[in-house]
């Protein structure tokens, strides 16, 4: 059906029937200046966001600054008044007064928005009905509490940190009162709070930089460096024969040591994905299957250029993305069979940065390829950035947001500052959408990272905290576990957090 007219007034009672026909096509409106009925105005297709977008507030109280669009022409002609915006409820659970709204002068409609009885991300989108839409979102705040633990180790400083069935496994770095060659273990009493009840002590070694359990509870491997000539640096195995109880297995000694480790399951058998000290940098890739009955067998090294070195590596699906400081980030498959690649033979995907020309903020040093469950997206890797600073004074470093849909080509969308601070190690909790960082003398921050990102996520932080307090807390590593949230801190020992 087609009508033509030189003005067309649709009674308030019509508007629903004719946004209706618009939508579903079966209507076309053709009415020109000159009454003819030729289109000299392009028909309004755009709504945009003016105001109200990425607030924080406080669960369910209304947001400061209404919801505000615009609706235009192709050309950005605004739309007349009286024209219908639908507002959608998407995530979070918050309200708005009425469904829906009408335009006034200007192609402009508002409406208020109150936020959802939950911390974190809510969402919103805005309907012009037959044409687009738009989609606010908005952070509710909370606050971090401690719950347990701190100030329980005074004589070393504190490195990282693994939680898994009632117990949390610490390491050690450098040297305090002492050197730091302990790994802690921690049993998590009935409120979860660390009681520290053994040590690994690894004789002849600088630090204790990666811990981590095997997803079956069954390995705890960590990797050490430093120690001098005659030293214990490299990769170290021991098997949970119970939770809490390691015995010794398996060691591999590395000169100058590794300087972390992640454990992954490809294919079946067990493999450590380990950052080699300089000199001859590499990815190296060790098969654990047999440590059992005392062997680790080196897969693969890549070598990666000697300037700092990896920093750490995240893997998953059989990709593994590895954090090389000034050299970037690599992507390789290692498993997943997209380009042919293996642990014995990892294929490089892509290598985004150089030392001269540094991505990422240029010290590129840990990160996490986040699966959002909402829409299925693998579209987010978040790297950290680690730069100059002291420890238990200062730090410097961002959070940037890549856009790895392409791994061919990641490009950076969005990023976290912390004024004064700089982040290390984090922790996602994907399920929730949260990413927990450890920020050194900032202390522990929280974000949403719930829908699309870009730009500067200032608006997305949740919390912050500093468990030990100003002057000492220096939180090297944070993790999720039972509800809780365990900090490392090098300055202070271990805690436990609730969540904002």
């Amino acid at each position: 059906m087609n009508i033509r007219c030189s003005r067309l007034a649709i009674p308030a009672r019509g508007r629903s029937l004719l946004a209706l026909l618009t939508a579903a096509g079966s209507l076309s409106v053709g009415c020109g200046s000159d009454g003819s009925g030729g289109s000299t105005q392009p028909p309004a297709t755009g709504i945009a966001i003016v105001a109200g977008n990425e607030q924080q507030g406080l669960p369910g109280q209304a947001l400061a600054v209404p919801l505000q669009v615009s609706l235009s022409s192709a050309t950005g002609v605004p739309a007349g008044q009286d024209e219908r915006v639908a507002w959608v409820v998407q995530t979070g659970g918050g309200s708005v007064p009425g469904d829906t709204g009408l335009t006034g002068p200007g192609g402009l409609a508002s409406v208020p928005w109150t936020l959802g009885p939950g911390i974190g991300g809510n969402s919103l989108r805005a309907v012009w009905p037959g044409h687009d839409s738009v989609t606010f979102h908005a952070t509710a705040t909370g606050l971090f509490t401690v719950l347990g633990g701190g100030n329980n180790v005074t004589e070393r400083y504190t490195s990282d940190l693994w939680v898994a069935d009632g117990y949390g496994y610490s390491g050690t770095w450098g040297f305090r009162g002492v050197q730091g060659n302990a790994v802690k273990i921690w049993k998590l009493d009935g409120s979860g709070a660390p009681v520290l009840t053994d040590s690994i002590i690894t004789p002849a070694s600088g630090t204790i930089s990666d811990v981590q359990v095997s997803d079956d509870g069954h390995w705890l491997v960590f990797t050490a460096e430093g120690g001098g000539a005659g030293g214990n640096p490299g990769i170290h195995v021991y098997e949970l024969t119970s939770p809490g109880h390691p015995v010794f297995r398996a060691k591999t000694v590395v000169p100058n040591g590794l300087h972390t480790g992640t454990l992954a399951t490809i294919g079946g058998k067990l493999y450590a994905f380990t950052a080699k000290d300089p000199g001859n940098c590499a990815l190296q890739i060790y098969d654990l299957s047999a440590a059992g009955s005392g062997t680790i067998t080196l897969a693969s090294g890549t070598p990666i250029p000697d300037h700092y070195c990896i920093h750490d590596t995240f893997v998953r699906d059989g990709y593994a993305f590895v954090f090389a400081w000034d050299e970037g980030l690599y992507v390789f498959d290692v498993g997943n069979g997209s380009h042919g690649g293996s642990p014995a033979a990892p294929a490089l995907i892509s290598h985004t940065g150089s030392q001269a020309s540094p991505a990422f903020g240029g010290q590129t040093h840990n990160g996490w390829w986040f699966w959002n469950p909402t829409n299925g997206e693998k579209k987010y890797l978040f790297i950290g950035e680690e730069g100059p600073g002291t420890v238990g004074g200062s730090s410097s470093g961002d959070i940037h947001v890549v856009d790895v849909s392409d791994f061919n080509h990641p490009v950076e969308v969005a990023s976290y500052n912390l004024p004064g601070a700089g982040t290390h190690n984090f922790w996602i909790d994907e399920p929730a959408q949260r990413l927990y960082a450890a920020y050194y003398n900032g202390g522990v921050v929280a974000l949403d990272i719930s829908g699309t990102l870009s730009g500067n996520l200032a608006s997305r932080e949740i919390a912050r905290i500093k468990p030990g307090g100003n002057g000492a807390t220096y939180v090297w590593g944070v993790m999720l576990y039972a509800g809780s949230l365990y900090a490392s801190d090098m300055i202070s020992g271990v805690w436990q957090l609730g969540l904002p």
